[in-house]
């Protein structure tokens, strides 16, 4: 392992093994697009989202000070794939830019000069969910005066903006890539595992790899089949999750001379909050029937109770009852956007 600098902190190592269980999740894919690499921001470290949040504050505030006029492609965002990040980037952004000139850029209409693309490949936002609910996300966003193109494949990213394969160009200062994942490289080919064109290791229902029965991968790494389905189990958090709870039985079997058993996914559906203005789902499981769809307060207070169910499993009740309570002292008194 080295460091930001090149300098060596531990030296590479050997550690022998009865079991492996390979869980290193997955990165951003943009499909070897021209210019993604060097122009756009992938948001998938901390680094990258603090990067992103001085660039926009500097873009705001660079307008606001510049005497000449705003070039084509000043204040415009793009944000590259309408999933669930970035259509609930896409809001968040409106409500977040809107705060930010709130702090004495006045010279700044929000309405008239900022303006956020949502750009997607597919026919639909939020193509992987239900369509009821890319319809409900497409009307708040269009509520929110972000426009969305579809069916709009990009060719380029350029330094002022993207180049769709229609020969369209899309001005934009900053470019957001949210456009699927892939495993780390790394992965490709390893030990003579089998992997997919994502770089995911090919497992069995037992979660197993194909070609070797000592080593087991989860999460967004592992391609695990789906009874009834084309595609693989998709890459979420609740798969994950379900993947994570199995496993741990798995090897409980395994230690105990036990034989395994497959794994099964149940999709318990989605939610997608758009920022302070609303959040829409669908929920999915045997008691709700095939599909309920939901949305405005009870869906974004479901949002926050799952949000605050993954904390309790990292943090323990202690510490995220404290986390919460000190929250709601403070909310009404620090920034909500921070200008530094």
């Amino acid at each position: 392992f080295s460091d930001e600098e090149g300098i060596i902190v531990t030296p590479r190592q050997s550690l022998g093994y009865d079991t492996l269980v390979i869980a290193i999740g997955s990165l951003s894919n943009d499909f070897a697009t021209p210019g993604a690499k060097e122009y756009a921001i992938l948001l998938e470290s901390q680094a990258e989202a603090e990067r992103f949040h001085r660039r926009l504050v500097n873009a705001c505030i660079r307008a606001h000070t510049q005497a000449e006029p705003l070039r084509p492609e000043q204040l415009q965002v793009a944000i590259i794939g309408a999933g669930a990040t970035g259509t609930e980037l896409a809001a968040e952004l409106h409500r977040t830019t809107r705060q930010l000139i709130a702090f004495g850029l006045d010279r700044i209409d929000p309405d008239k000069h900022i303006k956020i693309h949502l750009i997607e490949a597919a026919d639909r936002v939020l193509p992987a969910l239900p369509e009821r609910l890319s319809k409900a996300a497409t009307k708040l966003l269009a509520g929110l005066k972000v426009e969305i193109h579809t069916s709009a494949r990009v060719a380029a990213v350029l330094p002022n903006g993207v180049q769709l394969a229609s020969g369209r160009f899309i001005p934009a200062e900053l470019v957001v890539w949210a456009a699927g994942v892939k495993a780390p490289d790394v992965l490709k080919d390893i030990a003579g595992l089998e992997t997919n064109r994502l770089n995911q290791l090919v497992v069995l229902p037992t979660l197993e790899t194909t070609r070797d029965s000592n080593i087991f991968a989860i999460g967004d790494c592992a391609a695990c089949p789906w009874p009834g389905h084309e595609q693989p189990v998709p890459p979420r958090a609740q798969a994950a999750h379900q993947q994570a709870t199995h496993m741990l039985k798995q090897m409980q079997r395994r230690l105990a001379g036990q034989p395994l058993r497959a794994w099964q996914y149940r999709d318990f559906g989605s939610l997608v909050a758009l920022g302070d203005y609303s959040t829409v789902g669908s929920l999915m499981g045997r008691l709700v029937g095939p599909s309920l769809f939901i949305e405005g307060y009870i869906a974004r207070l479901m949002y926050r109770s799952l949000y605050k169910m993954h904390q309790l499993a990292l943090h323990g009740l202690t510490k995220v009852s404290l986390d919460t309570l000190a929250h709601i002292i403070t909310r009404r008194t620090e920034p909500h956007v921070k200008l530094h």
